[in-house]
C-alpha cells in the first residue's frame, strides 16, 4: 500500500516529470493525427493512447505503487515540496487537456454510447462475444482470454465503421 512506500522528492519529481512530458508529446501527436483525419484516427491512430498506458505503468513502478489512488497518496505526502506540487499540477492540467481532446473527438464523430448501441449499455458480456485482436487482426472471443491463469488487462476500443 502507499502508506508503506517511501519515495524521495527527487524520484517522485523526476517520475512525474517523465509522465507529464510523455503525456504532452502523445497528446500533441494525437491532435496532429486527428487533424489529418478524424475518421482515420479512431480505427488506425488511437494506438497513441497505448503510450499513455505504458507511461503510467512505468510511473507507478518507479514510485512503487500499483494504482492511481496509491500514487496520489504518495504525492500528497510530498505536496509541500514546490517541485512535486508543480509537477502534480502539470499532470492534472495535461489530464484535463486529454479529456478535452477526447471529448472533441467524440463530438467530431457525432457519436454517443446511446447512439451507437441504440439502447442501454450491457451489464455483462458473454464469453462467446466476438472481438478482433488489434495486434493480429484475427477474430477472437472473450472466452479465449479468460481463465488463462494470468492477470488480464483488456482494452476495448469501440470502432465506428
Amino acid at each position: 500500500m502507499a502508506e508503506d512506500v517511501t519515495v524521495s522528492e527527487e524520484t517522485l519529481t523526476s517520475s512525474l516529470t517523465l509522465l507529464v512530458n510523455l503525456s504532452k508529446v502523445l497528446l500533441q501527436k494525437a491532435k496532429l493525427e486527428a487533424e489529418e483525419s478524424l475518421e482515420g484516427f479512431v480505427p488506425h491512430k488511437i494506438t497513441t493512447l497505448f503510450g499513455l498506458i505504458t507511461g503510467a505503468a512505468q510511473f507507478y513502478k518507479s514510485i512503487g505503487v500499483k494504482k492511481k489512488s496509491e500514487a496520489e497518496a504518495i504525492w500528497q505526502k510530498s505536496y509541500h515540496h514546490e517541485s512535486v506540487r508543480e509537477q502534480v499540477e502539470e499532470l492534472l492540467q495535461v489530464e484535463s487537456e486529454w479529456d478535452s481532446f477526447l471529448e472533441r473527438v467524440d463530438r467530431g464523430l457525432q457519436t454517443t454510447d446511446g447512439q451507437l448501441s441504440g439502447g442501454k449499455t450491457a451489464d455483462s458480456l458473454s464469453p462467446d462475444t466476438p472481438f478482433t485482436d488489434a495486434r493480429s487482426g484475427k477474430s477472437v472471443t472473450l472466452g479465449q482470454y479468460l481463465d488463462q491463469g494470468q492477470k488480464l488487462l483488456l482494452v476495448l476500443i469501440r470502432h465506428f465503421g
